[in-house]
């Protein structure tokens, strides 16, 4: 199994907006093959809820490296996944948490087998993906080259 994290600030009056968009990338990506995306919010101190810091983070997960690009070859040559990842680098001002490190990606390849059934060994599985794909080479499609004119929004600390 491989994973594969997003993690960035969404601004407050921006997170219904933000839910909405969300929704509509999980059935995107559900089209293009990924049928396990996940997101969450970063809550306070000893689980409060009332304190949110803002910071989400998406989680694919992929059978494996070769699943993984082909659902981000599908997401480049799809017209609505381009859209909403576009839509996407806007809401949370990609360039500016890009250039502010705020935005972070990471892979994760499992150690363990996740379900194995009792005739099943080690043996018989595929190997582990052995390439993983550095944080500072991933590329976001569309996104935009320069950070807006505006005075960067900042999120809440």
């Amino acid at each position: 199994m491989l994973l594969q994290t997003n993690s960035y600030i969404v601004p407050k009056e921006k997170r219904a907006e933000h839910t909405r968009l969300i929704r509509r990338f999980r059935q995107t990506l559900n089209r293009l093959g990924c049928d396990n995306f996940e997101i969450y919010e970063q809550v306070g101190h000893n689980w409060s809820s009332g304190e949110t810091s803002g910071r989400f983070v998406q989680i694919m997960r992929f059978r494996d490296r070769r699943h993984q690009l082909s659902v981000q070859s599908a997401e480049r040559t799809d017209a609505t996944a381009q859209a909403l990842i576009a839509e996407f680098c806007e809401l949370i001002n990609f360039p500016y948490q890009q250039q502010q490190g705020l935005f972070a990606v990471g892979f994760y390849q499992g150690v363990l087998p996740t379900s194995l059934s009792r005739s099943e060994t080690l043996d018989d599985e595929d190997p582990l993906p052995e390439e993983v794909i550095p944080a500072d080479e991933v590329v976001v499609e569309n996104a935009p080259a320069d950070p807006p004119e505006t005075a960067p929004q900042e999120g809440p600390s």
